[in-house]
């Protein structure tokens, strides 16, 4: 069986078999047992457009978790079907990003790109904030400014509570839309954003707002 559950997917299966495990304890009535178990199933599966009948088979397994131990176990046997996030080298980054002068590169064989939905990075000394994301099969480069925020919040692209940054970046529109300044409160760690992220649309509707 192929790759198929992305970052963000195996992100909300985590979520949800911790989640399943806390619920479950401690209920003596049966029937709402098994409602619980079948909502957390039905979550899972949902993250999906498509599943093969092998797929769901795995993915159903939630169903049935009991302990701690067996639910390490389940996330151990979907990890050899984890799809991971294009593997990029300097020169894809750079190509990316071809009209920044000094574009300070991302440490990339220090990334797990299996636990990417995106690739992000900053350049301190710059004020810089960079973001690549895989856009319908199309990398997508953003480049923008980010100020820290003195006190935490929520990020609007994981729902995480924590260290965030203002990200504003320029949309490349033309026409009325054109140099129009777009932002978002994101988390400043990069990686714990790709650690919590369950659904790319609100990473995916700001860059929406940015490209032609």
């Amino acid at each position: 069986m192929e790759p198929f559950i992305k970052n963000h997917q195996f992100n909300l299966i985590k979520h949800q078999a911790a989640l399943l495990q806390k619920q479950v304890h401690g209920i003596i009535d049966q029937d709402v047992e098994t409602a619980v178990r079948a909502e957390a199933e039905s979550k899972v599966l949902s993250a999906f457009d498509e599943l093969t009948d092998e797929q769901k088979s795995i993915l159903s397994d939630i169903f049935f978790l009991n302990t701690e131990e067996e639910r390490f176990e389940f996330l151990k046997r979907l990890s050899p079907f984890r799809r991971s996030f294009p593997v990029l080298d300097q020169l894809e980054v750079k190509k990316l990003f071809s009209y920044v002068k000094k574009l300070k590169l991302p440490v990339l064989k220090e990334i797990d790109f299996t636990s990417v939905t995106y690739l992000g990075w900053k350049d301190i000394g710059a004020s810089r904030h960079y973001l690549i994301y895989n856009l319908k099969g199309k990398l997508i480069g953003v480049e923008g400014r980010y100020v820290i925020s003195t006190k935490k919040g929520i990020c609007e692209i994981c729902n995480r509570y924590g260290d965030v940054a203002f990200m504003s970046v320029s949309s490349r529109k033309s026409g009325a839309e054109k140099n129009k300044s777009f932002g978002k409160y994101m988390c400043y760690d990069t990686k714990d954003c790709n650690l919590y992220i369950q659904n790319p649309e609100k990473l995916e509707a700001f860059i929406q707002q940015l490209i032609p």
